[in-house]
Parts: C-alpha cells; sequence; structure tokens
C-alpha cells in the first residue's frame, strides 16, 4: 500500500487551497464571509496555485539545480507575477460581468486584491522552492555518502592490487634480476616501486589532484612496467605545462593504464602502444592500440565503471569512451578549481 506523504503531490493542493482561501477570507475581511464570497475566494485561489504550480514546474525542469537557484527564481517571479495580474483583472472582470461582485478596478479596490493575490503566490512560490531545495539537498546528500562508498571501495580494491601476492611476486623477481645484472637499474625500480606505494597512502583519500602529480606518479608506475615489458610497452605522454595545473581524480591513469595491460597483446612482435594527451585544454585522452588477449580476462572491480561513477560526482562533463577496431580511447574531463569547489 502507497504511504501517505502530506509534502507529495496533488497534497499539498488538494489541502492548501481550501486552507488558503479560508485563511484570506478571514484575514482581508472584517465581516464574517458569505458562501458565494468564499466560493469565489476558493476558485481564484484554486486557480492562482495551480498556474504557480505548473509555472514553476516548468522553470524548475529549464533551470535545474543549486547553481542556478537565482537564475530560477528571477525568472519564475517574473512570469507568477505577469499570471497573477492578469488572472486578477480577468477575474474582476468576469465577476462584475456577471454582477456577482462589482469590479475592483471600478470601485478602487485593486490594491487589496492585489495583495491577496500577491500573498497567495507568496505562499504558494515559498511552499515549492523550500520543497524543492530540500530534496536537492538531501539528493546531494545521498550522493555524496554513495560517493564515498565507492571511494572506499576503490582505495580497498586498489591496495588489495597493488600489495597482491601477484603483484609483489612479479616485482621482487624483476627487482631480483636486476639486483644481479645492473645494481643501478635495481635502485632506480626500487625507488619507483617506493614511489608508488607512497602516493597511494598519501592520495588515496583525495577527490581530486593536479594533473602534474599524477602524471609523476604515473611515470613511476610507466617505468615498473617498462623493465618487466621493455620494448613490448610503448607509452608516449604529451601534456604542456600549462595542463598539468588542472585537476583530475587520483589513480585514474594507473587504472586506465592497467586495463590497457590487461586486456591487450604486450608483445615484441605487437606492443601495445598508449598515447596520453591534452585535447582542446579541456580533456585528457588515453588512447591505446587494440589487439585484445584471447578469452576472458578477469576483471579487478575497479574498471570503467568506477571511473564513470567517481567522474559523475566530480562534473557535469561525462567520461568518453569509445572503441574502433584499431585503437581504445577514454576521454576524461579535466576539472578547474573553482568548477570542483562548486560542485563540492
Amino acid at each position: 500500500m502507497a504511504r501517505f506523504n502530506l509534502f507529495q503531490e496533488p497534497w499539498p493542493r488538494i489541502i492548501g487551497i481550501p486552507l488558503l482561501a479560508v485563511v484570506l477570507s478571514f484575514l482581508f475581511h472584517t465581516e464574517m464571509p458569505t458562501v458565494l464570497g468564499f466560493t469565489i475566494t476558493l476558485g481564484i485561489t484554486a486557480v492562482i496555485w495551480q498556474g504557480c504550480y505548473m509555472i514553476i514546474g516548468y522553470f524548475r525542469q529549464r533551470f535545474p539545480g543549486f547553481e542556478r537557484t537565482g537564475q530560477r527564481i528571477m525568472i519564475t517571479v517574473v512570469a507568477l507575477s505577469t499570471y497573477i495580474i492578469t488572472v486578477d483583472i480577468m477575474a474582476c472582470t468576469i465577476l462584475d460581468a456577471a454582477g456577482l461582485e462589482p469590479s475592483a478596478y471600478k470601485t478602487g479596490e485593486w490594491r487589496m486584491n492585489l495583495i491577496k493575490c500577491f500573498g497567495a503566490t507568496l505562499v504558494v512560490g515559498t511552499l515549492y522552492e523550500a520543497g524543492y531545495f530540500f530534496t536537492m539537498w538531501k539528493h546531494q546528500a545521498i550522493e555524496a555518502e554513495a560517493l564515498k562508498s565507492r571511494q572506499l571501495r576503490t582505495e580497498l580494491d586498489m591496495l588489495k592490487n597493488q600489495v597482491s601476492p601477484h603483484f609483489l611476486f612479479n616485482s621482487l623477481n624483476t627487482l631480483v634480476a636486476l639486483i644481479h645484472e645492473d645494481a643501478d637499474q635495481a635502485a632506480r625500480f626500487t625507488k619507483n616501486l617506493s614511489h608508488v606505494y607512497r602516493y597511494i597512502l598519501q592520495h588515496k583519500e583525495k577527490e581530486v589532484v593536479d594533473l602534474g602529480t599524477e602524471l609523476d606518479f604515473t611515470q613511476a608506475y610507466i617505468d615498473l612496467m617498462k623493465v618487466r615489458f621493455a620494448d613490448s610497452l610503448r607509452i608516449t605522454v604529451n601534456v604542456a605545462k600549462e595542463h598539468r595545473q588542472l585537476l583530475i581524480a587520483p589513480l585514474t591513469l594507473q587504472l586506465l593504464l592497467e586495463n590497457a595491460l590487461k586486456h591487450n597483446v604486450a608483445s615484441t612482435a605487437s606492443p601495445l602502444q598508449v598515447d596520453i594527451h591534452v585535447e582542446n585544454g579541456r580533456t585528457l585522452v588515453v588512447r591505446n592500440s587494440l589487439h585484445r588477449k584471447q578469452g576472458t580476462v578477469e576483471g579487478t572491480g575497479t574498471g570503467l565503471s568506477n571511473v564513470r561513477q567517481r567522474y559523475a560526482y566530480l562534473s557535469e562533463r561525462p567520461v568518453d569512451v569509445i572503441e574502433t577496431r584499431e585503437h581504445f580511447l577514454v576521454a576524461l574531463p579535466l576539472l578547474q578549481l573553482a568548477e570542483h569547489e562548486a560542485r563540492v
């Protein structure tokens, strides 16, 4: 059975219209209102409330969200004022023509009429705008909690992936081999491995980091992978200095590189080529050559769906994923500090 909710339509109109009509009837009349007088007030209140409800709903769809509240209210007020004056003039004209009530515009009482109409509109507008504001606030609070939950799962999955026996086994085997073959390269490998772990621990709880910091970490991760894959992996990073101050979700690049290595063949005969660059100063593009491995490759739970969910909260611009016969491309929105603060 559906649960009764006083604040859910159409109950605000069903209860509010007669209640407001009673208040207006007694508030602006010194004598006890007649049945006819109350019926007229009730009818005009219903027309005003219904019209306000439709106008407010229309502009709410045209100008949604917190960031457009001022614009929405300004335009709505202009539309409501025009509507109220029109309704009042038409109501007075019709009632006068029917001989039910002399027109306020003939008797000079039109100011009181407009006060009643605008008062009713103020009540209706405040009711719906406050309800909408509370709904948006509640939705964003739920969305923020959901993001935190996803972020925690991401951090856990990322840490599990990095400290997994498979990752440590490969890294330590590579390090042991390097110690015997090239002590200098072994030292560099150890430094990069330390950099990877330190970055994850320092930035795993942040929503965004600047692109320069993410690229520095990514380079350390790339160096680890290139020691393992040698000429089988070719990665090109082309990001101008002015773009390094833009913001990105941390660990995103590593995740995309892992996906590329996990799903594609990387061999000397068929090297995996990855290109990382910025387009139009607003988008970071990660494109890899497409040569899928045979068979099913199990995921780690931190794939593209996670990236899309994180960016759905961070930016209004979506994450674009494009696959062709030769390439797999992911385009990430680059954020600015003001944009991120507005979303928070």
